[in-house]
């Protein structure tokens, strides 16, 4: 069989699997590569290379000793490499090799009010620069994204096109340089309009993450909210002990 026919027939295999498991809830075992082999006739190497596939596009997880399990379209964030690929969602994804875009829904100066001015530590009535933005990763929906910054930090920020520019970039260019981020991640029901942007049920489950980004002396330069379904993440935070 010539290697193109191979890589066909590798990917009809792979997504007869993934048809096979699309129904399973969320970290379900699935069946060895024996088995598989039996149910769909093909060899073992063929099942083996189609499972490959699967988890290079993270729907499977596969466990030494402990078989494989089926993830579907979860999407893997990683906090654990900050240092190494930068602050924001795009430099996030960027790091692990994913295409990322964004509309923007709401780009205008406002001002201050309430736990807002608190969390930016500015006085109430104080103007913020206020970026919404729907943010889609390879293709597909993720999060709907609120970003608050103090306009006196950087007034360019409302002539900038954040179809095409990253904010923390244009910050950067602008010598405000993010320092530190301090996340929070809770879950709660989704609100009629963010789940008309993120396409999924009201009250259906979503992640907030809250994101309180600071420069080296410690002001903050922004306060940043991310709402994204619930089903469609995956959360990653490495531990490592002091010496």
């Amino acid at each position: 069989m010539t290697s193109k026919k191979q890589q066909r027939l590798h990917e009809k295999i792979r997504d007869a699997i993934e048809r096979q498991f699309a129904d399973l809830a969320y970290f379900s075992p699935i069946p060895g590569e024996r088995e598989l082999c039996q149910q769909l006739g093909v060899s073992r190497p063929t099942v083996r290379k189609a499972l490959e596939l699967l988890e290079a596009e993270n729907k499977i997880v596969r466990m030494q000793g402990r078989g494989s399990f089926y993830t579907g379209e979860k999407i893997p964030v990683d906090y654990s490499e900050v240092e190494t690929r930068g602050f924001g969602l795009a430099q996030m994804f960027s790091a692990e090799g994913r295409v990322t875009r964004s509309t923007v829904l709401q780009q205008v100066v406002e001002p201050a009010r309430g736990n807002l001015a608190a969390m930016l530590g500015v006085a109430a009535e104080t103007l913020v620069f206020h970026l919404k933005r729907l943010r889609y990763v390879d293709e597909h929906i993720y999060a709907v994204t609120d970003d608050y910054i103090p306009l006196a930090l950087c007034p360019e920020l409302m002539h900038v096109d954040f179809t095409s520019s990253g904010l923390l970039r244009t910050l950067e260019a602008h010598s405000v340089h993010p320092y530190a981020e301090d996340k929070t991640i809770e879950v709660i029901h989704a609100a009629p309009e963010i789940a008309l942007y993120l396409e999924v049920e009201e009250q259906a489950p979503i992640f907030v993450t809250r994101i309180l980004t600071t420069d080296r002396t410690g002001r903050v330069i922004q306060y940043a909210t991310a709402k994204a379904d619930a089903f469609r993440s995956r959360f990653r935070v490495r531990s490592t002990a002091k010496e």
